[in-house]
């Protein structure tokens, strides 16, 4: 009797992901996906709109304004270093390290589009600390 042959591994020509929407927050919508060890984000966020006021310990994030009109100020939570910038769609791409508040607020008239990635997820309850750095707000 011949010895089982195992099944060749399957590795996929190509993979659909899909979102998770987290509509918990008003005036703006989260969606994420996890594909290999990289989180996608894309931020949805009304007009007035103020997002983040929070640091992480060890998530490092990258992100980039697809569409609308977008203000941001980061500030490092120990040092106080702090930086504050108007971003607009395809011109620029910000890297936040661990321990830098990130805050951003739609200034425009129509809905804004951040795209993150990152190396964890965003609203990772056990990684990101409330740190007010743009209005009175939560988010």
């Amino acid at each position: 009797m011949p010895a089982k042959q195992k099944k060749p591994k399957h590795n996929p020509f190509v993979q659909v992901f899909h979102f998770k929407h987290d509509k918990t927050k008003e005036g703006r919508l989260l969606s994420s996906v996890k594909i290999g060890d990289v989180y996608m984000s894309r931020l949805t966020i009304k007009p007035g709109i103020i997002t983040g006021n929070y640091f992480r310990k060890k998530n490092m994030l990258m992100f980039y304004v697809e569409s609308g009109n977008v203000f941001s100020v980061c500030e490092h939570a120990q040092s106080k270093e702090r930086k504050e910038f108007h971003l607009k769609p395809g011109e620029q791409v910000v890297h936040v390290p661990p321990m830098v508040s990130l805050a951003t607020k739609n200034i425009g008239k129509t809905t804004a589009i951040l795209v993150f990635f990152s190396t964890r997820p965003i609203r990772d309850e056990t990684d990101y600390f409330s740190y007010v750095v743009m209005g009175n707000v939560e988010t």
